[in-house]
């Protein structure tokens, strides 16, 4: 009929949040949380930072055993492994050095500013030469452990090198030879040796040692009477001990 009509009101739109806003929101609230400089906020930081850089350094050098043709790896491997001392530093350390020194008035305000980024970029750089040049417990072989099929085999590897005339040589041995039938020596596609006679010492040359990812390294894999593998390691000539 005429005059029949129906009103809904006034039609209310829902505010709209754009990603601008979004991202500006969460930087924020990142901030906050960096900045917070109560007791229990800094220790709360510190063990995220150290449990994170854990994560990171262990997973990396999981895949890095599997792959090491990805020596971008290293990197965060050297993240993680630093991560793990400089968080707790920064944290519990740095932040409240430079909030202290931001209060005096002179020199110590003016380093107290930059002494947070300042040591950032240390750490970083820190990052990048340790993830170029590999060194110390920052590279876990986990391949060895993992692929070892053979619980009751585990002897040790105990390698050393020295300088001779014919350059660097390295000598290895095993701690005990029980259940251990043969062993193989490899470098990258190259097989240097087969020992099938106990105590399965050896001596191999830097010039035998192939390049891989960066890194001169061989394999050792000690095998059962069956042919099975047992045990399976990797070694760093880098990483192997003076003699």
């Amino acid at each position: 009929m005429a005059g029949d009509s129906t009103d809904d009101g006034p039609t209310t739109e829902a505010p709209s949040i754009s990603v601008a806003d979004l991202v500006g929101n969460a930087w924020s609230t990142l901030k906050t949380v960096y900045y917070a400089n109560s007791v229990s906020w800094r220790v709360l930081k510190a063990g995220g930072l150290v449990f994170f850089g854990f994560f990171v350094w262990a997973g990396s050098n999981l895949v890095y055993s599997y792959n090491p043709s990805l020596g971008v790896l290293r990197y965060p491997m050297a993240y993680g492994f630093l991560l793990i001392v400089y968080g707790p530093i920064h944290h519990l350390v740095v932040l409240p050095l430079a909030f202290r020194w931001r209060r005096t008035p002179g020199l110590r305000q003016r380093v107290g500013k930059r002494l947070p980024n300042g040591m950032l970029v240390v750490f970083l750089a820190a990052v990048v030469v340790l993830g170029t040049f590999p060194a110390g417990p920052m590279v876990v072989d986990f391949q060895s452990a993992l692929e070892s099929s053979g619980a009751d085999v585990s002897p040790d590897l105990l390698c050393t090198k020295s300088t001779t005339e014919n350059g660097t040589a390295v000598h290895c041995h095993l701690s005990e030879t029980d259940g251990v039938d043969r062993i193989e020596v490899r470098s990258g596609d190259s097989r240097l040796l087969v020992d099938e006679d106990p105590p399965y010492e050896f001596t191999i040359h830097e010039r035998e040692i192939e390049t891989v990812a960066g890194e001169k390294r061989f394999t050792v894999m000690l095998q059962s009477e069956d042919g099975t593998m047992v045990r399976r390691y990797t070694r760093r000539l880098a990483l192997v001990d003076e003699g």
